[in-house]
């Protein structure tokens, strides 16, 4: 039924935008609508569809907007993709907010020094390889061509920061799936957890001086200035939001998930003006009410909530938006990056956990948590394109490339890393409490 409804939704917007007049039926603000419901509706199908094969739903999603977009069906108009873009700043800040309110202090603390090598090692390894690779790889990236060294460095780091972003929720649904428990897991949970924290922190702070010297104003004291407001003030900003929200919470029951999604909206929206940055206010609230309130489950429960027709509608959009020129050029680089990064994983938590002293079965098999991506890395994708709009279409959908293919490939490989080190399908002891819980969305 449900490829029928999808098959039903596609004539009806191709039937209506036949009537439109020459300027699409994106020009009036009802198109916009109609695109919206359209992309919702055959998105959220195609998702279901894609999860009873044995696909991910998010890949289901992309593949809507991809099918649906100007440059294979066209039945949702650029005007109207630019009309949506409304939903990437919304989207963002409820990734952030998600995974401020999945990382407790107190959970991570038994497990911080297999946590503090691997992420170290295994992170910190993937992100220079990463850039390394960005560096001597520039002649199959067209983009880099026209940057002088110091453009191409600041380019290349915040390219590797971004490609080493991982899944705490394709991670925390395997785990649900496979009922797996053990210190593999656990530490696996921990660490995509932290990984996340460390990527938000590095992209602002990257992101922020490349875009003073690819401005021009490469001073020193014009990038601390920028610095020096964008982070300290989009910590502040969130702790307060966060402080504020906590008695809310208190307050609200049933409609938390709505008031949820204006939160989100009112730090996209807002904090763009105030060049704050939108992932480090969002993870900065969630992080408050997860650690300093009793509230931090109740968050959890709802940004899940608020999230899901967010993500489908965005993930659905950055497909149609998805230039697939550009990623056919870029194919032998999209494959080159997924290996690389892999590898740089899968050695750095090896050679981690062996100084940290962790279980062999955490030497093993850690690595292949490490792997996956999902939201947060297509999240950043779509930020990149925004703040670095002068590297044209190319660099975006390098990100998409290695994100779509990661995602595909390795939450199978994670799969079989947690059957082959026997902590499938184990029931967690009583008194074993998850890091994170299972995301609907995933």
């Amino acid at each position: 039924m449900a490829i029928v409804y999808i098959l039903i939704f596609s004539l009806l917007i191709h039937a209506v935008r036949s009537f439109a007049p020459a300027q699409g039926l994106g020009a009036a603000p009802g198109g916009t609508v109609l695109g919206a419901g359209y992309l919702l509706l055959t998105a959220y199908l195609v998702g279901t569809v894609f999860k009873s094969i044995g696909l991910p739903k998010l890949t289901g999603y992309l593949a809507t907007g991809i099918i649906a977009g100007p440059e294979v069906l066209d039945l949702v108009s650029i005007r109207m993709l630019d009309d949506l873009k409304i939903f990437n700043g919304v989207a963002t800040a409820l990734i952030a907010l998600a995974a401020g309110s999945e990382l407790e202090f107190r959970a991570i603390r038994p497990l911080l020094k297999p946590i503090r090598w691997i992420s170290l090692l295994g992170l910190g390894l993937t992100m220079l390889l990463l850039v390394g690779t960005v560096w001597f790889g520039r002649d199959l990236l067209p983009f880099l061509h026209d940057l002088n060294p110091m453009q191409m460095a600041a380019v290349a780091t915040v390219l590797g920061v971004t490609l080493a972003s991982q899944s705490p929720a394709v991670v925390v649904a395997l785990r649900k799936e496979l009922e797996a428990d053990g210190p593999m897991v656990q530490t696996v949970l921990g660490l995509v957890v932290v990984a996340e924290l460390v990527i938000v922190l590095s992209y602002t702070l990257s992101s922020a001086i490349a875009q003073t010297i690819l401005g021009g104003s490469a001073g020193i004291g014009a990038t601390a200035q920028r610095i020096l407001w964008e982070i300290p003030g989009s910590l502040v900003a969130g702790l307060l939001i966060g402080v504020a929200l906590t008695p809310v919470l208190k307050v609200v029951k049933n409609e938390g998930a709505l008031f949820i999604a204006a939160i989100g909206f009112l730090i996209a929206e807002v904090g763009r003006r105030v060049d704050f940055d939108v992932l480090l206010v969002a993870l900065a609230t969630g992080l408050y009410v997860r650690n300093a309130t009793p509230y931090g489950h109740r968050l959890h429960e709802d940004v899940e909530d608020a999230s899901l027709p967010v993500f489908v509608t965005f993930f659905s959009v950055a497909g149609a938006t998805l230039h697939l020129d550009a990623l056919r050029r870029l194919f032998p680089a999209v494959l080159l990056f997924a290996a690389v990064r892999a590898a740089g994983f899968l050695a750095g938590s090896r050679v981690g956990a062996r100084i940290a002293g962790a279980p062999d079965v955490v030497r093993k098999y850690a690595g292949f948590g490490m792997l996956p991506q999902a939201g947060l890395a297509l999240s950043l994708a779509v930020l990149f394109e925004s703040q670095f709009g002068q590297l044209g279409h190319d660099a975006p959908a390098l990100i998409f490339g290695v994100v779509t293919l990661n995602e595909m490939v390795c939450p199978v490989l994670y799969r079989i890393a947690m059957v082959r080190s026997g902590e499938a399908y184990r029931q967690p002891d009583s008194d074993t409490q998850p890091l994170l819980a299972a995301p609907e969305s995933a």
